[in-house]
C-alpha cells in the first residue's frame, strides 16, 4: 500500500511540475509555438470609406486576407503565408518574409522587411491568443489605430 501511495505522490508531483512549466513560457515561446491567424480587427477612429465609416475592419477585409497565416520562428524570422484563399491566382504561397524582435521589456513586437519596419504594441499574449495594436497613416494628417486579435 505504501508503494502505491508513493507512486501516486510521485505522479502528482511530476504532473504539477509539468503544468507549471506550461504556465511559465516566455513571450518568445508563446509567439513561436504555433501559427497565428487573424480572428478580429478594429480601427479607431472609424475609417471613412465610400460614404460610410468602418470600425470592424475584419468585416471589411477580403476573405483572402482573413486567412493569412503568420509563422514566427525562435531564431527571429517570420513568414506570412497566403492561407487557403489566395488574393491572386499567381500569388506565391509565402508573400512576406522578414525578421522580428521584441523590445527589451517585450511590450512591443517589431517586424521588418529590408528597410520597412512595423511596430506593434502587445496588449495580450498567451497560449491561444495574441492581441496587438499598431498605428497606420493613410495620408499626412490622419492616423488610425488598428487592434488585431490572432488565434491558433
Amino acid at each position: 500500500m505504501k508503494k502505491i501511495i508513493l507512486f501516486l505522490t510521485i505522479i502528482n508531483i511530476i504532473g504539477l511540475s509539468s503544468c507549471n512549466k506550461d504556465e511559465e513560457l516566455s513571450n518568445t515561446e508563446l509567439l513561436c509555438r504555433a501559427p497565428w491567424i487573424l480572428s478580429a480587427s478594429t480601427v479607431n477612429p472609424p475609417f471613412v470609406y465610400e460614404g460610410g465609416t468602418i470600425v470592424d475592419w475584419y468585416a471589411a477585409m477580403y476573405p483572402c486576407e482573413k486567412d493569412d497565416i503568420w509563422h514566427f520562428n525562435e531564431c527571429g524570422t517570420y513568414i506570412i503565408d497566403e492561407g487557403t484563399n489566395k488574393c491572386s491566382e499567381s500569388a506565391n504561397e509565402v508573400y512576406e518574409l522578414g525578421i522580428w524582435a521584441f523590445d527589451d521589456h517585450e511590450e512591443y513586437l517589431y517586424t521588418g522587411i529590408l528597410e520597412y519596419l512595423n511596430e506593434y504594441a502587445i496588449i495580450s499574449l498567451n497560449k491561444n491568443e495574441l492581441i496587438m495594436s499598431h498605428i497606420s497613416w493613410y495620408d499626412t494628417i490622419s492616423s488610425y489605430t488598428f487592434t488585431e486579435t490572432y488565434t491558433h
